[in-house]
């Protein structure tokens, strides 16, 4: 893993572009028409983490429950990245298949944001405008605002002149995420470099190969208590990265 160990090393040690307080952006995230969790962004400096919950809210026939991700102690999912000027952004994220957990480096290209300054709405109190983009195959509409001069946002997100305080993929009533609370000096300490020993480290692409590869296992499985002529769609993929630049 020397590539992944040189390039952890090259991130943490990047320098800082001078902000001094840390901002806090709770998001709250629905990942699909009944499931929603929350998600806590934190920056300072040049250093962001985002957490994910490890609580994901279901809303089914008007009654809404908790359940968690994993009965293991540690579920919550981090991303963690430093704030740049580069044409990509490095984020390491943790990630999970079945019972294994991975810590996985991936190298994501600036979107090419598209932004209408003349489409605005406020988000808490701040003056947000209108940005559009192509994030691996997923169409994105966001807000963001100039009031808090980050280049981030939730999940991967990044690349605009300001905060992003919602971002949503366009024409659907999921993957959306939607700023709650903002938290102007936080004093809740927070770790930016977690380097999660406990998890096998990988690369984007051999982690996505790993998780596909045992789907692919799973249809298998799968069709062989089905009748014959059953087929399975695998094609196309499911959630917000639906292609790689690689590809």
């Amino acid at each position: 893993m020397i590539k992944f160990s040189l390039a952890l090393g090259l991130f943490l040690f990047s320098f800082s572009h001078g902000f001094s307080q840390q901002i806090h952006v709770k998001y709250l995230h629905v990942r699909s028409a009944i499931a929603t969790l929350y998600e806590d962004l934190y920056v300072k400096d040049n250093s962001v983490v985002s957490i994910q919950d490890s609580l994901i809210n279901f809303n089914t026939f008007g009654t809404t429950s908790a359940i968690k991700k994993s009965n293991k102690p540690i579920t919550k999912n981090y991303f963690i990245s430093k704030i740049n000027e580069k044409e990509s952004r490095a984020f390491f994220f943790t990630g999970r298949i079945e019972d294994d957990e991975y810590f996985i480096y991936d190298e994501v290209p600036a979107s090419q944001w598209i932004t209408d300054e003349s489409s605005t709405k406020k988000i808490l109190g701040y003056e947000c405008f209108k940005a559009t983009t192509n994030f691996r195959g997923s169409k994105f509409v966001a807000y963001f605002t100039k009031e808090l001069p980050y280049s981030t946002g939730p999940f991967k997100f990044y690349g605009l002149p300001g905060l992003i305080l919602d971002i949503r993929e366009e024409n659907k009533n999921y993957n959306i995420w939607k700023a709650d609370k903002i938290e102007i000096n936080s004093k809740k300490e927070i770790n930016y470099d977690p380097v999660f020993n406990d998890k096998t480290k990988v690369i984007m692409r051999k982690f996505i190969e790993a998780k596909e590869n045992k789907y692919k296992i799973e249809n298998s499985n799968l069709l062989n208590h089905l009748p014959p002529e059953t087929k399975i769609e695998t094609n196309n993929r499911l959630g917000i990265e639906k292609k790689y630049e690689w590809e």
